[in-house]
């Protein structure tokens, strides 16, 4: 699945590294070296877009290494995508943002969360 060049272009905006590739008919993009909020162990990551639907979520992302944040987080399973072994937090995004949204909201996941 194809994304509309202004899409890519603003992704690349933010993540200047973004990478391109392709498998299984889906599109993904590569974010390499990516900087975790304050309070995440680790705190760099490389991550790993899917913008199409895939194991009954809109779209997932993919962590390099599971990332601890002091939330309990929800890691299902092990991927092995484009030749690597990924990780994926169970987090659900709503449908129809784009590639810099689907970004940030999946990141919402390991953000630190502060105490009320």
């Amino acid at each position: 699945m194809a994304h509309a060049e202004e899409q890519v272009r603003e992704l690349a905006a933010l993540f200047p590294d973004v990478q391109q590739a392709d498998e299984g008919g889906v599109t993904f993009y590569m974010i390499p070296a990516h900087r975790l909020p304050e309070g995440c162990t680790p705190g760099e990551v490389d991550l790993l877009l899917c913008p199409a639907a895939r194991d009954g979520y809109p779209s997932r992302l993919y962590f390099s290494a599971q990332v601890q944040s002091g939330t309990v987080l929800n890691w299902n399973a092990v991927h092995h995508i484009l030749g690597r072994r990924w990780y994926a937090v169970s987090w659900r995004t709503r449908e129809g943002l784009r590639l810099a949204q689907m970004v940030s909201a999946h990141l919402d996941a390991v953000r630190p969360r502060r105490a009320a």
